[in-house]
């Protein structure tokens, strides 16, 4: 019990709690939701019969109006052979059901339609007033219904749109032959046209370009083609490798040069040895040449054998001579000779070298040219065979296409007497018995379930926009402040102020045991601080806090404590009206010092409960209260009573409230459930504990058990088998409404 009055610190806002409130059980209460209507009734009974007087008016006003309805059947003929029944199903665009009703609804046989009625389009309008074409769901049966204001005039039309289609079908399926016909044969000479001319274009094209054997011309000098490319590319490698061998030839030793060019000596075999300059200047390049058996021509060994002989021969010399012996300068002339020989074979050899690599450049370059010459009439010719091609193509196409319309025109002559569809009035329309337009019971009906969805739709939109305290666990939500108990709504006739009192109601009653739970839960004070004066009030006025006041210090009397009660409402207090006592003197003459304590206060019919009234209204009941009056009055008061309540006036509408609060020990916010915005609440929270006030709680004023669902039948004043009644010696009286409010 504790934990639900907890408070927060004095002068301190209160917190904001996020816990969503306890649902009143699992699931989906529709209790609630049923209450949630039953609460509003009224607005719900209202919307539904204005929806029942709107459709009420609605049908006095109505016309009535006929529909008549005629059917026929579609249906496709199987008659024709198997490829010429595909072809007409080819023809066939779209769905065949929507375009006979396009066609029924068409300009074509409306007009014939109308012309069947012989009537003017002034008596035509008057009795008109819709058309309505539509295939059965998967059948070939067309429904015509048509709606006017005469039952003859509905019947006569719908029969003559039928008879009107049956009409142009006939026609289209009699002339649909005959034009096919027509335009098969306008098509059949254009194209025998087109063929003899499109034949002498190409006898023309055969006789210009010499295109008999154009095939074997073309074979021919694609060959030729192939032979002079390959050629071309020899010649081309043979330059390539002499070119490769030109700066080679530029590092190698003269015995080289002179094996490769004048013998013809692989140029890899010739250069593969010297690798570095002093290898290629050796005197024995040629020898090796020869000892592998790369230069075999007889000159050339004669000259090389002479050359050996003779320098063998000059080292003999030179060692029995000096070298001016004319042996050894014979010898040395010998030498020089042969030397000079050498050369002269190599620049022979280097003018073979180029004269070669220029003749195969000629080559290659006559054989490119021929090859360029053979391409361009190859290119000619296949130019020439795809034109005749071409040519022969179109004709043959044309010839094809010539072949079809004819076969066509014999079709057309064969199924020319076979009807491939046909229609027929399945059912003529027969004059309707009664109107279709207005359907009473159905449109009352309507209107009831609109009415119904307006009135709920209402009914919880005017509930979503409420944002008043409706159930206790709202305000420890909103507010952050705990509610200290609630206060069901008394169901009886409202006879005064004192018919609520709990001095003159049934003390077994809930009504009564409402104010000792919340007397219960103000005497368990959670800080462990007894208080002594209590501060009762409300945010705005009408919310029962007169009444509050009056019963708790009633309650609190009748546990033997002195009580005193004191009435600090100095604009409009009515708290003596509850004992039947006067209030001209009070409060007012105290803080004013006209009057001492002990004179203001009067003992009322239940045994410790004093009280202390209003006295005069004074024209500055703040200035008062804000008097050092007020505070030494309180301290008087608990002085010599266990309890003082203190009546104040509401916070929002008066300013000395919050310092009467600010005077006394805690302070008491009456709401009354389902009218107080939260707003207010939460203005008249701050203000009181932003001035120092100790707010203890909150009390749920006048909540109605029997129109909240979670609060319902099953609440514990039912449970316990409270109810609401007087003392026995007051009857109850028929149910009333509401909690008096002050």
């Amino acid at each position: 019990m504790r934990d639900m009055i907890q408070r927060p610190e004095k002068g301190q806002p209160p917190p904001v709690s996020d816990a969503p409130a306890e649902p009143g059980g699992k699931g989906l209460d529709l209790r609630k939701y049923f209450y949630i209507i039953a609460k509003r009734l009224w607005l719900l009974l209202l919307c539904f019969m204005t929806a029942i007087v709107i459709m009420l008016v609605m049908m006095a006003r109505q016309v009535p109006e006929y529909q008549a309805t005629a059917k026929l059947h579609l249906t496709k003929s199987v008659g024709l052979p198997a490829n010429l029944q595909q072809r007409d199903m080819e023809t066939i665009l779209g769905d065949y059901a929507q375009t006979q009703r396009n066609i029924i609804i068409g300009r074509a046989v409306i007009e014939r339609a109308r012309a069947r009625l012989d009537l003017t389009p002034d008596e035509f309008g008057k009795r008109y007033r819709g058309l309505s074409v539509q295939p059965i769901w998967q059948t070939a049966i067309m429904n015509i219904s048509v709606t006017g204001l005469e039952p003859a005039f509905c019947a006569d039309y719908a029969n003559a749109i039928a008879d009107a289609y049956v009409e142009y079908k006939t026609e289209e399926q009699s002339g649909s032959s005959q034009n096919t016909v027509v335009v098969l044969s306008q098509q059949a000479n254009r194209l025998a046209e087109e063929i003899a001319r499109l034949e002498g274009d190409v006898l023309a094209f055969v006789r210009e370009n010499s295109v008999v054997g154009i095939q074997e011309r073309g074979n021919v000098a694609a060959n030729l083609l192939a032979q002079l490319s390959k050629q071309a590319a020899e010649y081309r490698t043979q330059r390539m490798l002499l070119e490769a061998q030109q700066p080679l030839l530029a590092q190698a030793s003269d015995e080289v040069v002179l094996a490769i060019l004048e013998y013809d000596v692989p140029v890899s075999a010739a250069t593969a040895a010297p690798s570095d300059p002093e290898a290629d200047a050796s005197e024995e390049g040629a020898e090796t040449l020869i000892e592998h058996g790369l230069v075999s021509r007889p000159q050339w060994n004669d000259l090389k054998r002479e050359n050996a002989i003779l320098e063998s021969r000059l080292i003999s010399y030179r060692k029995k001579y000096k070298d001016a012996h004319p042996l050894i300068q014979e010898t040395l002339r010998q030498l020089q000779q042969n030397e000079e020989a050498i050369k002269v074979e190599i620049q022979f050899s280097l003018k073979q070298y180029y004269s070669q690599l220029e003749a195969l450049s000629i080559k290659e370059k006559a054989a490119g040219r021929v090859e360029q010459q053979w391409e361009e009439q190859a290119l000619d010719i296949n130019r020439k065979h795809k034109e005749y091609e071409g040519l022969q193509r179109n004709l043959t196409r044309l010839q094809h296409l010539y072949d079809l319309i004819f076969n066509r025109l014999q079709e057309v002559d064969i199924s020319a007497g076979i009807q491939t569809e046909s229609v027929r009035i399945l059912e003529r329309a027969m004059v309707p018995g009664g109107p279709i337009k207005p359907r009473n019971i159905q449109s009352l009906f309507l209107a009831a379930l609109i009415g119904l969805g307006v009135g709920i739709g209402l009914i919880f939109g005017l509930e979503f926009m409420d944002d008043s305290v409706r159930y206790p666990e709202e305000i420890a939500r909103a507010f952050g402040v705990p509610c200290l108990g609630l206060v069901p709504t008394a169901h009886w006739k409202q006879d005064g102020d004192a018919s609520y009192w709990i001095g003159k109601v049934d003390p077994a009653s809930g009504f009564a045991e409402a104010y000792r739970n919340i007397r219960s839960a103000l005497l368990l004070n959670p800080d462990g601080k007894p208080f002594r004066t209590l501060t009762v009030t409300s945010s705005v006025p009408k919310e029962g806090k007169t009444t509050t006041s009056a019963n708790l210090a009633t309650s609190f009397a009748q546990t033997g404590q002195r009580v005193l009660l004191v009435d600090a409402d100095l604009h409009r207090g009515g708290v003596h009206r509850f004992f039947g006592l006067q209030a001209g003197r009070g409060l007012t003459e105290v803080l004013q010092g006209h009057f001492t304590f002990e004179q203001v206060v009067q003992p009322t019919s239940i045994p410790g409960l004093d009280f202390v009234g209003t006295g005069a209204f004074p024209d500055n009941p703040s200035e008062l209260m804000l008097g050092g009056g007020m505070q030494q009055f309180l301290k008087q008061a608990a002085s010599q009573y266990d309890r003082v309540f203190i009546d104040a006036p509401p916070v929002l509408a008066v300013s000395e409230t919050t310092v009467i609060a600010a005077q006394t020990d805690a302070t008491l916010l009456t709401i009354w459930s389902g009218r107080t915005s939260q707003k207010l609440i939460q203005v008249a929270v701050r203000q009181l504990l932003s001035r120092g006030a100790n707010l203890v709680g909150c009390v749920l004023n006048n909540l109605d058990l029997a129109r909240v669902g979670t609060y319902g039948a099953y609440s514990y004043y039912h449970f316990y088998g409270y109810d609401y009644r007087y003392e026995e010696e007051r009857p109850a009286s028929p149910p009333g409404d509401g909690t008096p409010p002050s």
